[in-house]
């Protein structure tokens, strides 16, 4: 270890000097990363429920008439059905009366003449799996909306805590946020499965997905910040395995569950294991010494290094590197409402006209590549397949999609990887325009080489965000592009569904052309391959470094 005065000599803050050599591997960095990686699977699964808790079974109009009388479903359908959400006008108690054989000559006679009536409560078959709340709560025709909004609050929740909690962690630390999101996912998960409420459901998944996104952006950031640069590369990259296996174990889970509610309690409860992370997780000592508090990130870096001298006198500088004032959270102005708290790392990144550029750029990618993937999970039917035969596919090229990155970026750099990726990913998609739609084995080929693709794309896209921010705004700068991925899985059903009633094509064609944008912008940003983080904006502008823009000036 060096001395204090060969510290002071090359002028290298000790603190960070036993950070990189412990980013270089040991147990802070392996910690850090099992517990980065293993709440994605918890993800992965909730993510992927509810094709399984929402399942769509036959359905017709009730008639309480005709089931008081003893008639079968399938002599209630024959006479009353007019549809899956009408049934014919007949004066059903005189139908009840005359029983099911004279009811069939009855209505033959009048179905030509007759009316109908939306249905005012639903009969299900026994043509699924396991109950779903579909059956429970009536979610078909007039409410078949509200089915997919069960969906759309976990996304809208994923959307919420990284646009929030993202920026906060930049404020109050990444363990505190970290913390908070596994308390809120041990409630709320659970609680989902016993909650008899639709809306109460609906609420629970919201607050389930806030909960995701504080843990994963705020344990991601503590491991761009603690890994050295060789396994940075591969961590980032490969954490995202966890959220692939999760689709995987719901299917076992499903398998053997008989109720909606089991699919919950099965992969909900052993989040229990988490209150060991949230109690185990230390916070960023790279963070930790852009706020000024060096001796919390001492103790950190102590524990799994030894004994450290810090001597070391550092410019006094703001938090956002900015010299002149002072980070310590002692020293702020007082009277600051929370909210400028939280936006100090936007600040950040929209004071500086190069940096904003590269949050236009990643905010576009991560996007397309978000309502890229949801969108061809979901086109399903405009390519004439069977469903659960496309997702176990998606489901198997998942892992692999992920892991591929590792070896591309051992060869390449990170622009050119993430453009090469979604380039080819573009031009499959574009390429089933010429296509017949009959062929359908060649367009479900495409299909998922493509997704392949796109998943190994947003796996670099995410460490190449991590990488060209300064670690003052690096997890506001996560936050904010993983709010506009969670924008693209809102969009994304509505644009299958608009565009595929036009044309079957519509869907694969607007995101191909979404995607080659997405190569094409990654071009332009600058290269961080075999570069160390930047903690302030004046290290990360610093010669060499590459930009996006010339010229850049930092508000100040």
């Amino acid at each position: 270890m060096m001395s204090e005065v060969e510290a002071r000599a090359t002028d290298v803050d000790p603190l960070t000097r036993v950070l990189d050599e412990l980013g270089d591997g040991s147990s802070l960095v392996w910690i850090i990363f099992l517990f980065t990686m293993f709440p994605t699977i918890f993800a992965g699964m909730h993510s992927n429920t509810y094709i399984f808790i929402a399942e769509n079974p036959t359905h017709w109009c009730a008639v309480p008439e005709l089931t008081s009388a003893n008639w079968t479903s399938e002599q209630i359908r024959e006479v009353s059905s007019a549809g899956a959400c009408a049934k014919y006008d007949y004066n059903y108690s005189l139908l009840a009366e005359i029983g099911f054989a004279e009811s069939r000559r009855y209505v033959a006679q009048r179905i030509k003449d007759a009316t109908t009536l939306d249905c005012t409560g639903h009969n299900y078959a026994d043509d699924t799996d396991r109950t779903s709340m579909v059956q429970e709560w009536d979610l078909v025709c007039k409410d078949a909306p509200k089915r997919a909004t069960t969906h759309m609050a976990l996304s809208l929740g994923k959307l919420l805590g990284a646009g929030f909690l993202g920026v906060s962690a930049d404020k109050y630390g990444r363990r505190s946020i970290y913390v908070l999101g596994i308390f809120m996912f041990i409630v709320a998960g659970p609680a989902s499965a016993y909650v008899p409420w639709y809306w109460g459901f609906v609420c629970l998944r919201l607050l389930t997905g806030v909960s995701f996104s504080a843990i994963q952006f705020s344990s991601l950031t503590t491991l761009t910040e603690v890994a050295g640069n060789t396994h940075r590369q591969w961590m980032a990259v490969a954490f995202n395995c966890g959220f692939a296996s999760g689709p995987i174990i719901v299917a076992g889970v499903a398998y053997l569950s008989w109720t909606w509610r089991q699919i919950q309690v099965a992969t909900s409860l052993p989040a229990l294991v988490l209150l060991l992370f949230a109690w185990l997780m230390p916070e960023s000592p790279r963070w930790l010494i852009a706020q000024g508090r060096r001796k919390e990130a001492r103790r950190v870096l102590e524990r799994f290094n030894g004994p450290i001298k810090d001597d070391y006198e550092l410019p006094r500088t703001t938090g956002t590197g900015v010299t002149g004032k002072t980070v310590d959270g002692a020293e702020e102005k007082k009277g600051l409402s929370l909210w400028s708290d939280q936006m100090r790392g936007l600040k950040v990144i929209f004071g500086c006209a190069e940096l904003r550029l590269r949050m236009f750029i990643t905010c576009f990618t991560w996007l397309t590549a978000s309502l890229t993937y949801y969108a061809l999970a979901l086109n399903v039917d405009n390519i004439a397949v069977d469903y659960y035969l496309f997702a176990v596919l998606q489901g198997v090229t998942e892992i692999p999609a992920y892991l591929v990155p590792t070896p591309i970026l051992i060869v390449m750099g990170r622009r050119q990887a993430s453009s090469m990726l979604f380039v080819l990913s573009g031009a499959l998609l574009m390429a089933i325009l010429s296509i017949s739609r009959s062929n359908t084995a060649v367009i479900v080929a495409a299909t998922l080489v493509s997704r392949f693709a796109l998943s190994a794309a947003y796996g670099v896209i995410i460490l190449y965000t991590s990488e060209f921010f300064p670690t003052v705004s690096r997890n506001s700068a996560l936050g904010v592009s993983s709010a506009m991925a969670h924008v693209g899985s809102i969009v994304a059903p509505y644009s299958v569904v608009s565009l595929g009633n036009v044309v079957w094509w519509g869907p694969s064609t607007f995101c191909g052309i979404l995607v080659l944008g997405a190569g094409v912008a990654c071009r332009a940003l600058p290269e961080t391959r075999n570069r160390p983080l930047a903690d302030t904006v004046q290290e990360e502008l610093a010669e060499g470094r590459g930009s996006v823009s010339l010229g850049c000036k930092c508000s100040r």
